[in-house]
Formats: C-alpha cells, structure tokens, sequence
C-alpha cells in the first residue's frame, strides 16, 4: 500500500514537470504584457507638439531579437466620454530604433484642441514574441511654439505664456464669478474641473483655432471658444476680455443644464444665455436693434445653429440675447431654469416652453415681437417639427480609433470606450492560445491516465 503511493506520487511529479516543461516551451504560461528578461529594454518616452496642429509620440527602444511592432494606445477624457485610438510605428525589425507616432489634431476630420488631457502607453513586441507595455503617462496638450505657466484657484486651471499673467487672473476671476451666476440662473452644479488656455492675441491662437472657412475666418473675430464641455480657449480680443470669459464659461453651464441624452440645445437659447452672462451685450445690441428696425429678424425654429454668414453673426447673438431676457423678465428665473431641465429630459424645445410657458418657439418668438413692438407673424403648418442638431459653441472633437489612427468620430463625436478598442487580431490569437492549452492539458492528462493504471511488469 505504502509502495504503491510513492510510486503513483513519483509518476505524478513525472507527469507534472512534463506538462510544466511543454507549456513553458509553447509559450503558454507567458504573462501578457511582461517581456522575458533582458528581450526588451525601454529607453526615453516623450511626446512634443511643435504647433497646435500636431502631437509626436516618441519611444526609444532596444530589442536585440529585431523589434518586430511598437503601438502607440492614447485616450483622450473629458467629462463626457473617453474616446481615443491606436496607432503604429514604423520599426522594419530593428534592433535600436526610436519609435516614432505623429497624431495629427487639426485637420478636415479631425480636432483635438489644445488644452484635452490625454494618457498613453506604447505596446513593443519583439520578433521572438516578447511582449512589453510601457507605464501609462499623462499630459495636457498644450501648443508648443509657447513656453506655458499655469496656475490653479478652486475649481479651474488657466494656462498663459510670456507677459499675460494679467489676463491670466482675469480669467480665473471672471470663470469663478461667471459659473456662480450661471448655477443660480439654471439651478444646476458644476461639479468638474475646467481648463483656460490664453493666447495673448487672436492671431497667435489662430492656428489653435478650428476653421469654418476661410472667408468666415477672415471676417470674424473670435475672441474665445468653449472648445470641450472642460476647455475654454480665449485670445484677448481688444477690450472685452473679461466678457468673452464670462460668456465661454457660460457655454459650459448651460452645457450641464440643458444637454442631455436626447439632444443638444438649439443655439437661438445657447448663445442668448452666454451673452446674457456678459457684463454688456457689447455690439450685439446694436445690430439687433437695427434687425428690429428693419424687420429683418429671424424666426427661432430656424436658429436651432448658428448663422454660416459673417454679416449675420452680430444679429443671431443680439437676437439671442434678447430673447434670453426676455424670457428671464417676463417669466423669471425659476421658470427659466424648468425649460432648461425640461429640455434636457425631452430634447425637444417646443415640448419645452409649452410645459413651462405654454407656447412653443413660435409663440415665444411672437411675443417677443410684440415686446419690442413688431406684429406677430402667421406661421403656416410645418410638414415636421423636428428641429437640426444644435452646434453653438460646440465641443468639436474627433479622434480616430482604427489602427491607422486615421477615422474620425466628427466634429461633437462622442468616439467609443476604450473598452471596445481591442483589435479582433488579439481575441483570436486568445482562443488559438486557449484551444492548444486545452488540447495539451487533454494529452497530458490521457497519458498520465495511462501511466499509473500501467500494470507492473
């Protein structure tokens, strides 16, 4: 009896090194994404942006077997979503290289503004099969032909380069002063961090900026961006600079009050809460007051986006901005606040200010006609309701998430979690990987069957 244990535990110990022995000479037992010892050796990890039109992602790497892929995987987060994509070096089985990845981020099809807060690692795999992921690093985008400061109060981050540390605290201030007004008007909470980047003049954030054509560009000063829901970009237009903060910053609040899972706000309601936010409507007043003159104005369900034409801008936001308050003074503030929260449960404006004010846009547009003693217009029937996509100051990001880098979400994209990046490459590979494991365990443990029910000789 005592005989027959040892030898099925000597027979056992056989079997098992066996198997142990087989599985190491398969690869089997490796441990995703850590190299075999003294296979790869990583060397300086940096990434450089020469100008806000492109990042370069740079690893050094030694791989005495012939490097035989280096991938770059980066992310991008705001508080909306993360989105982000994979992207390639080129290596050619070297065996010391600097691997290189240029991600651009201004193009046609895709913008990732100065300011977004990105991670990345570097997945290097060398010729033998040797696996290594670097250490995930952090950092914010800022545009490189400028030697940035920061600085942080509270609840925001202000970048600044050269002798702007003026309108640097401005912006501090009026961000501060100008979330506090716009919670109590909308009755809502900021509840995450946002980023100011200040150039000190438009043409030098110019090329930051992304385009709506050149003839657009080339006629319309822009003085600041809400350019992600946590970014502002501001360019310290001449004079103003305190209300163009007050009004980006406000994009950011309504932006949490009224956009929601059904839809965006039309930018009639967006952009007339943002100047609303200002100190002074500035030369918007005028222009809407010469529209009103004129009975050139323009009809709310067809201000859902922005006017495309230069010489339109001044009234949409003056038209905007007088609606704002009118609804403000006529209903006030908690009233005004419900349309937003009831927008943000339906997506739907009309449905909006009829549960609140009883009147759709039309209703509203013709009371406010009539407050600024124009007739009210006749509308005929509309074939749909349905209002376009709201823009105004949108958060126009697009980042690709193929394995060329090159796709993109669109401007407003939400992209995809980064959960669902994983190339189908490697889901095959792990069940090809499973299914041998599975056959040699079987093997293995057939034999060892045999083995031990052997009859001695």
């Amino acid at each position: 009896m005592t005989h027959r244990a040892t030898a099925g535990v000597r027979v056992s110990r056989v079997v098992e090194a066996a198997v142990v022995a087989l599985a190491l000479s398969l690869g089997l037992f490796a441990l995703p994404g850590v190299a075999r010892a003294g296979t790869i050796t990583v060397g300086d990890v940096t990434q450089t942006s020469a100008d806000p039109k492109s990042i370069v992602f740079k690893v050094r790497v030694q791989a005495p077997a012939g490097l035989q892929s280096a991938t770059l995987d980066y992310r991008l987060f705001n508080p909306d979503t993360t989105v982000g994509g994979s992207q390639p070096a080129e290596v050619n089985g070297a065996t010391t290289i600097d691997a290189t990845v240029t991600l651009e981020t201004n193009t046609a099809t895709r913008y990732i503004p100065i300011g977004s807060r990105f991670t990345y690692t570097w997945t290097l795999v060398d010729r033998d099969g040797a696996r290594v992921v670097t250490p995930q690093r952090e950092f914010v985008f800022l545009d490189g032909r400028y030697q940035w400061q920061e600085r942080t109060v509270g609840n925001f981050t202000v970048y600044w380069y050269g002798d702007n540390a003026r309108n640097a605290d401005l912006a501090l201030q009026a961000a501060a002063s100008a979330t506090n007004a716009n919670e109590a008007l909308l009755n809502v909470k900021l509840n995450y961090p946002i980023r100011l980047v200040v150039w000190r003049r438009e043409s030098e954030g110019e090329m930051a900026q992304q385009s709506r054509g050149a003839a657009f560009d080339r006629q319309v000063i822009t003085g600041g961006a809400r350019v992600a829901p946590d970014v502002v970009h501001l360019y310290d237009p001449i004079g103003g600079f305190v209300d163009v903060v007050k009004h980006e910053v406000a994009h950011i609040v309504t932006k949490v009050a009224g956009d929601g899972p059904f839809g965006r706000l039309p930018s009639w309601i967006d952009e007339g809460t943002a100047v609303y936010a200002q100190s002074e409507p500035g030369g918007y007043r005028p222009a809407v007051e010469a529209a009103i003159r004129a009975d050139s104005l323009t009809r709310l369900k067809a201000m859902s986006s922005p006017s495309n034409q230069p010489s339109r801008v001044d009234i949409f936001y003056g038209q905007s901005w007088m609606t704002v308050k009118f609804m403000v003074e006529k209903y006030g503030q908690p009233k005004f606040a419900e349309v937003y929260k009831a927008f943000r449960a339906g997506g739907d404006m009309d449905a909006a200010l009829k549960q609140v004010y009883g009147v759709d846009q039309d209703g509203l547009y013709n009371q406010w006609r009539e407050s600024v003693g124009l007739k009210a217009i006749d509308f005929p029937p509309e074939a749909s309701t349905a209002t376009a996509p709201a823009q105004g100051t949108r958060a126009p990001l697009g980042i690709g998430v193929t394995g060329t880098g090159s796709s993109s979400q669109g401007a407003g994209g939400t992209g995809t979690s980064a959960a669902a990046e994983e190339p189908a490459s490697k889901m095959v590979l792990a069940i090809i990987v499973g299914l041998a494991t599975l056959l040699v365990a079987a093997g293995m443990g057939f034999g060892a069957f045999r083995l031990l029910k052997k009859p001695k000789a």
